[in-house]
């Protein structure tokens, strides 16, 4: 059982002191309500506050070891979560509207190795939006990882831990399989970016292996796995600067790359649809008609495996809108947004769906994107 803090009881009241706006009481203005407008970030003020997300904000927390903000809490969980706040470290971001990655589809070549501009030599500039861009050259693991020592004894497999690289580059992950009680294969699921020598391996027994050597849940004291680095010289990763940059975009914006070499990549966006346009209205929709999202993901074979810092970035939501109708067909009028989904990396397709009839001719339609205001409650003990 995990300790939580309660939030009133019988006869106890909730506590306003310490709200989101000063002044010692509501009369003078003590709030729990707070909008952060798209592509803002809301630093969590000092205390303990349950917040409650809406549909398309986060609560993140800057990552002291990669020195980025991570989401701690996605949008539109269930329930409020919990946050200490130090009024530095955590914050509600609202990333509609913005890039969050880039999906490297030509690496370049003749880069110097590193993190950012001023190391690599590199800089990359949006067609749109004007945020700033850290290029990472070099440093990638390469896919086949050489078992040293398989070890003996493992009845489950083993989890893969691999040492972080420096600040501001991306880790790696991978994972095992056994046989006959010793690791046989390693896959490597994130190559990473920015590592400046092999990283070390740590393998860490299952939680339920009772024969591994160094015990259940502990590091094994046995297998041994060693790692080898590729991708000098090319573009192994790139992303906006942590902070929250440039301005909200409605297309998907291009990289320009200086050196060019042969680089190329596409932005990774986190849109919000805000409405559809009517391209044909189609027939006999009756009364009812809803407009949904489709094709979300960034397309293309990326040069290194990095889904984490990918196409894993955001978890799309499609958009739910109820359609504007005139006599059985579709119109741009009258439409209402009920949801306008999140983490939508490119600008989708989509679906006009009857719900009190059968189409006899369909309706087509043309998504508008960019961010959406952000609503969020956050309630302190």
């Amino acid at each position: 059982m995990c300790a939580f803090p309660r939030i009133g009881g019988a006869g106890i009241p909730l506590n306003v002191a310490g709200g989101l706006a000063g002044g010692g009481g509501v009369a003078s203005g003590l709030s729990n309500l707070v909008t952060v407008l798209p592509g803002k970030r809301f630093l969590i003020p000092a205390g303990i506050w349950a917040i409650d997300l809406d549909l398309v904000s986060n609560i993140e927390f800057l990552d002291p070891v990669s020195g980025m903000w991570r989401v701690a809490s996605a949008a539109y969980g269930d329930g409020h979560t919990v946050v200490n706040s130090d009024s530095t470290n955590f914050a509600v971001a609202n990333r509609t509207g913005l890039p969050v990655g880039g999906l490297i589809t030509n690496a370049g070549t003749g880069y110097t190795n590193g993190i950012g501009s001023a190391a690599t030599g590199l800089t990359i500039t949006p067609s749109a939006g004007g945020s700033t861009w850290v290029p990472i050259v070099g440093g990638a693991i390469a896919t086949a990882v050489t078992i040293t020592a398989a070890g003996s004894g493992f009845t489950f497999a083993p989890h893969l831990v691999v040492d972080a690289p420096p600040t501001g580059g991306f880790q790696a992950s991978m994972t095992c399989t056994i046989s006959a009680g010793a690791i046989n294969a390693v896959t490597v699921v994130n190559q990473g970016a920015g590592y400046i020598g092999p990283p070390r391996i740590t393998v860490i027994n299952d939680i339920r292996d009772l024969t591994a050597a160094g015990g259940p849940g502990q590091v094994n004291t046995v297998a041994v796995l060693t790692a080898a680095l590729t991708g000098s010289g090319t573009l192994t990763g790139m992303y906006p600067t942590p902070g929250l940059d440039g301005t909200v975009l409605t297309a998907v914006p291009t990289f320009t790359f200086s050196p060019a070499s042969t680089t190329a990549a596409t932005a990774i966006m986190n849109f919000a649809v805000t409405s559809y346009t009517q391209t044909a209205g189609g027939t006999a929709y009756g009364t009812s008609a809803m407009v949904i999202s489709n094709n979300h993901i960034v397309a293309g074979t990326p040069i290194y495996a990095n889904p984490a810092h990918t196409t894993g970035l955001t978890t799309p939501r499609p958009c739910r809108i109820l359609a504007g109708l005139s006599g059985g067909a579709l119109t741009t009028a009258n439409q209402v947004v009920e949801d306008p989904g999140s983490g939508i990396q490119v600008v989708p397709t989509l679906g006009v769906l009857s719900m009190t009839s059968i189409a006899t001719a369909i309706a087509t339609a043309t998504a508008n994107v960019g961010g959406v205001n952000s609503q969020v409650w956050m309630q302190p003990f």
